[in-house]
């Protein structure tokens, strides 16, 4: 498994043969490789960098790996701490694990094993931050609040995510590419009364369906050489929180068939065992595509179909909501200059007219892309106007109607008729994010004041 650089890792054992390959073998990965050759240069490390893993010999001369693992622990809570043990250290190592240890491995071991135990433990760190994240914006009361659009389509989805956050009945979120399936299906999890368990998003599409299956349900004792201990699969990863199916009719045919005899019976097999395990698990699943063209299509079976069927939300495409644009815009706008010291100051209406006419095939991640791309390419302190656009959305060559036209900077006369029937709910969008206070919503809409009072004058909005 290939990873970013920026993954770090920091591996300690005093036998220079097994330091050596384990650098060459995680650089190799695409792994940021830090080695010690004893237990307290690991532990100067630990206070000089930060480290995603520690992977370190249980038994070393001086400061063995117990207090390596202690020391991380200390200085850098989230880091998983993986230990190496030889023979007749299989119980201190189990010690380890109940000190905090993510797992042991026992030497010798095979390449794919320890990159495996590895990977695992990284999906484990990021699933803990990004969980801690969100939960902390859940706290803040604003992640349902986040959803930007006052278009009828987008406030029904908001109905439905709140009517839905609590219902133990599996969701299908149906919608194509980009609409914002994953953001909806956090919203789910982080406003029921799950959300103190774990959000585990499992993306079907584009993976084997040997090591999804592997990766959902985990493996027992003795399955591969090295498996002293069992393995959670995600599945197990999520009791007591939620499981996120991406593109569940990508996954291969055993294991939608797995998935739906999870749901009818609430338990699971791991890969090797001969016993179920009983898991208390939220089930969200989504698709590009409906449930009942997935089932006419073969992609899963009728029983899942049936049982994902009870409660779909249907995420409007951004072409079905295009009174939400310019909220989108501002809203991305907003948030790309956070970072910068002169922001851009908005978008002229020509601008916002032919972004409105344009068809999205990406949806409103293609929207965002876009405004951090013209911001990268933007001079800080000026307005985005039509000539910063792409010729395609330009010229309309992806546009809603085929029809050729003008370039938008001409200022056609339709276009700005369309602009100024969207005014009205731009500015009582940015009135209730701001929760009515006038400098706040201009900052939002980056205008002046006086700007958005005539706005609001000539849209007869008191506020």
């Amino acid at each position: 498994m290939r990873v970013p650089s920026h993954r770090r890792i920091l591996i300690v054992d005093d036998e220079l043969q097994i330091l050596t390959f384990l650098d060459d073998l995680f650089r190799s990965a695409g792994w940021e490789v830090q080695t010690a050759d004893s237990g307290s240069s690991g532990i100067d490390r630990l206070e000089q960098s930060r480290f995603d893993i520690v992977l370190t010999d249980l038994k070393m001369p001086g400061s063995n790996g117990i207090e390596v693992l202690r020391t991380a622990k200390k200085l850098q809570s989230d880091a998983e701490v993986i230990m190496m043990t030889g023979y007749g250290t299989v119980d201190t190592a189990i010690e380890a694990m109940r000190a905090g240890a993510f797992h042991y491995i026992a030497k010798p071991f095979k390449a794919d094993e320890v990159l495996h135990l590895v990977d695992k433990a990284y999906i484990q760190r990021q699933l803990m931050r990004e969980n801690l994240y969100l939960k902390a914006e859940s706290r803040s009361g604003h992640l349902v609040h986040s959803v930007v659009g006052t278009s009828a389509p987008i406030q029904e989805v908001i109905a439905a995510v709140q009517r839905l956050s609590d219902t133990e009945t599996p969701v299908f979120l149906a919608g194509e590419r980009g609409t914002g399936r994953s953001f909806f299906a956090r919203i789910l999890h982080f406003h029921s009364s799950r959300s103190s368990g774990l959000f585990v998003p499992v993306h079907c599409a584009g993976v084997s369906e040997e090591i999804l299956e592997g990766d959902l349900f985990g493996y027992a004792p003795g399955t591969y050489e090295g498996a002293v201990l069992p393995r959670p699969g995600k599945l197990a990863m999520a009791n007591h929180g939620t499981v996120f199916f991406s593109e569940i009719g990508e996954a291969g045919p055993r294991v939608l068939e797995r998935i739906a005899t999870f749901l009818s019976e609430r338990t699971i097999t791991p890969i090797g065992a001969t016993e179920e395990v009983e898991l208390d698990i939220r089930v969200i699943a989504s698709s590009s595509t409906d449930l009942e063209t997935l089932a006419a299509k073969g992609k899963i079976p009728a029983d899942l179909r049936d049982l994902l069927s009870p409660w779909t939300i249907s995420i409007p495409a951004l072409r079905e909501r295009t009174e939400d644009i310019p909220l989108l815009l501002h809203h991305f706008l907003f948030e790309d200059n956070r970072t910068r010291k002169k922001p851009l100051r908005g978008f002229s209406q020509t601008a916002i007219g032919a972004l409105t006419a344009y068809s999205w095939p990406g949806n409103v991640r293609e929207l965002l892309e876009l405004v951090k791309s013209i911001s990268e390419r933007k001079k800080q302190g000026t307005v985005v106007d039509a000539a910063d656009l792409p010729t395609d959305i330009l010229y309309g060559r992806k546009a809603r109607q085929a029809t050729s036209r003008k370039p938008a900077d001409t200022a056609d006369p339709g276009i700005r008729d369309a602009v100024q029937d969207l005014e009205k709910p731009m500015v009582l969008q940015a009135l209730a994010l701001a929760g009515g206070d006038r400098e706040r919503a201009a900052e939002l809409l980056h205008i002046e004041v006086s700007t958005l009072e005539d706005l609001m004058r000539r849209n007869n909005i008191e506020s």
